[in-house]
């Protein structure tokens, strides 16, 4: 072979690598953003109540039972991943996505099956949680550990930069879909069509899948971890007490997430009367500069560190939080403001997101990094990610913008500590 033709093979061999390793986390933020975007539409029909606020509410509890997988799916996949290798479990959890989302599709009314429906429902979300739960720390410990220690932050940021493009691609969806469709027809069936677009997904998914490599990194030290129990993988976690808190910490920032990328439209609507389509184009343009966010600073981060962007996230959020959420809350909101809204506030989340992957990754070795990254990833995310719209509603409804804000300033306050005084500048250190 000529060094010309093993090279074309190499750059093809690293794209598929690289989007065989993010494709997971594409199709697992499509089903739950598609989610977040039509549960206002589906919500009387699968959660039936006395009002409408209640029955979106009674959704949005589903949305978050369903981070009650993650946990779960952590702590039996996480450790399955140290002990028998990133490649094997990326299939499985992409396999789980699927089969959530076209039972999601396909599942019958409230006024056809009762009671069943909402707890279908309910148990789709438990899977697709489950799934969740070991999809984003094998990723980010797959391509991290592909990449190349120069430009590891640029190499892992597929992952992230496949949260903005599948919140895009839901939200473009979900935007078509509500135009294709007359209100009649949307709430029959048309809501649907995205669920069964989000299950297609997830097969060419699995087929990408199958042809990438294991990592050299879990390769290097796999005769060691076959001798090695899954049980004694978890409890070797308890070693890394700071690296632990740390991963915590960082994942409650996953509450500003779910507010801006996913919820921001239907919260607009609600405290300031934005039609929903101008709110999902509005999430379109965050999405975008989200996408164009993540790889910028995850490119400076492999110059300048990664501590800077861990604190600028937060500090940005610290200060700006109440006066961008003030400037929704107001009587026929513009869309002009709105998305001025929604893109300063994808910016600051692409700040922490651009690093978090690969902070995650060099903050273990690699006998328990999908371990130790993705147990405390997940508690966290079932905590303060999965109650995001949930407890928006509720604050919101006690107290407006003021209490929504100070919410996102106490967990911005403690990662701002957290990052000044517990968390390590981990650029350029070795994974192997």
């Amino acid at each position: 072979m000529s060094y010309a033709s093993a090279a074309t093979v190499a750059r093809s061999d690293r794209r598929r690598t690289l989007l065989g390793g993010a494709i997971g986390h594409f199709i697992e933020w499509y089903d739950w953003s598609i989610y977040g975007f039509l549960a206002a539409i589906f919500a009387a029909q699968m959660f039936p109540a006395s009002d409408l606020t209640a029955s979106l509410i009674a959704s949005f509890l589903a949305f978050a039972l369903g981070f009650l997988g993650r946990p779960i799916g952590a702590f039996v996949l996480s450790p399955l991943a140290d002990k028998y290798g990133r490649r094997a479990l990326l299939s499985a959890t992409i396999i789980m996505t699927g089969i959530g989302s076209l039972a999601i599709a396909l599942c019958p009314t409230y006024a056809q099956i009762g009671v069943a429906a909402p707890l279908l429902i309910t148990a789709a979300r438990l899977l697709q949680g489950f799934s969740a739960g070991g999809e984003y720390q094998i990723a980010a410990s797959f391509l991290n550990e592909h990449g190349a220690t120069e430009r590891r932050a640029l190499d892992g940021s597929p992952q992230q930069i496949s949260i903005g493009l599948a919140v895009l691609a839901a939200t473009g969806i979900a935007s078509l879909t509500t135009k294709i469709f007359s209100a009649e027809q949307l709430t029959a069936f048309g809501w649907r069509m995205p669920f069964v677009v989000g299950a297609l997904l997830s097969l060419y998914g699995l087929y990408l899948r199958f042809g990438i490599a294991e990592t050299s990194a879990f390769r290097n030290q796999e005769e060691a971890q076959s001798h090695v129990s899954v049980a004694s993988i978890v409890a070797s976690i308890a070693q890394f007490p700071r690296q632990v808190f740390i991963v915590f910490v960082i994942q409650l920032g996953g509450f500003q997430y779910y507010l801006w990328m996913i919820f921001l439209p239907t919260y607009a609507n609600l405290v300031g009367g934005l039609d929903r389509a101008s709110g999902f184009t509005g999430s379109i343009l965050a999405s975008v500069a989200y996408c164009i966010g993540v790889p910028t600073f995850a490119h400076l981060s492999d110059r300048w560190g990664r501590r800077p962007f861990l604190i600028g996230s937060a500090a940005c959020f610290l200060l700006f939080s109440y006066p961008l959420l003030k400037m929704l809350a107001v009587p026929n909101l513009s869309f002009g403001t709105f998305a001025f809204v929604a893109v300063v506030g994808a910016l600051f989340i692409a700040l922490n997101n651009g690093v978090i992957g690969t902070v995650f990754a060099e903050l273990f070795p690699t006998r328990v990094r999908a371990s130790g990254i993705g147990i405390p990833y997940a508690v966290s995310a079932a905590i303060f990610g999965g109650t995001a719209p949930v407890v928006t509603t509720w604050l919101h409804q006690a107290g407006g913008p003021l209490y929504v804000a100070f919410y996102i300033m106490l967990i911005c306050a403690i990662a701002v500590a957290t990052h000044v005084f517990l968390t390590p500048e981990t650029r350029g250190k070795p994974l192997e």
